[in-house]
């Protein structure tokens, strides 16, 4: 079960990344790797060939290096900028993880470049993100239910629940009138 974050109030992972508390969470398991690297060296990682290092020490060396293009955070400034479009690409090259990791991963990525994506992906990997903390494994067709309520305007309803998996509400174009 998801808990409530001390720092924002909301759901642990609910805020990330501008809430600091969320941000420890979300972030421990990629510092965590990054500090057992006997050679923490961004570019190195970053530049290395996919799988050379774990997808949490890439996915951290990124967020260390500042792209040249734009100034931003590399795979994760400006949207147009082609530094950091081929940076994002390159990360998504390492050998498959666990279901899990996949989708933290998915989550961290998309709400640190919000921009990058419609707002109504965003969204429901921020309602989502508490309960893949928690271990929750959220199948594809979950995600697409939980979408199509965001863009359907429910986000708050959705927002309000605390448990794995969404009791997600029909829609009213979905609702039997048996």
């Amino acid at each position: 079960m998801a808990k409530p974050c001390p720092t924002c109030g909301d759901l642990l992972g609910r805020g990330y990344p501008a809430c600091p508390g969320c941000a420890e969470v979300v972030d421990r398991p990629l510092r965590a790797e990054w500090a057992d690297l006997p050679d923490q060296d961004p570019e190195r990682v970053a530049d290395a060939p996919p799988g050379e290092y774990r997808w949490t020490c890439v996915d951290w060396a990124l967020r260390l290096l500042t792209c040249e293009g734009c100034g931003g955070e590399l795979a994760a400034g400006e949207p147009a900028c082609v530094g950091c479009a081929a940076a994002d690409a390159a990360r998504w090259e390492i050998p498959a993880m666990t279901s899990n990791e996949h989708a933290l991963r998915t989550a961290s990525v998309v709400l640190r470049t919000p921009s990058w994506r419609r707002e109504s992906v965003a969204s429901t990997w921020r309602l989502v993100l508490p309960f893949v903390l928690t271990g929750a494994v959220v199948p594809a067709a979950s995600m697409r239910q939980i979408r199509t309520q965001v863009l359907a305007g429910r986000f708050g309803e959705l927002a309000a629940l605390e448990a794995w998996p969404l009791a997600v509400p029909l829609l009213p174009w979905r609702r039997s009138t048996v």
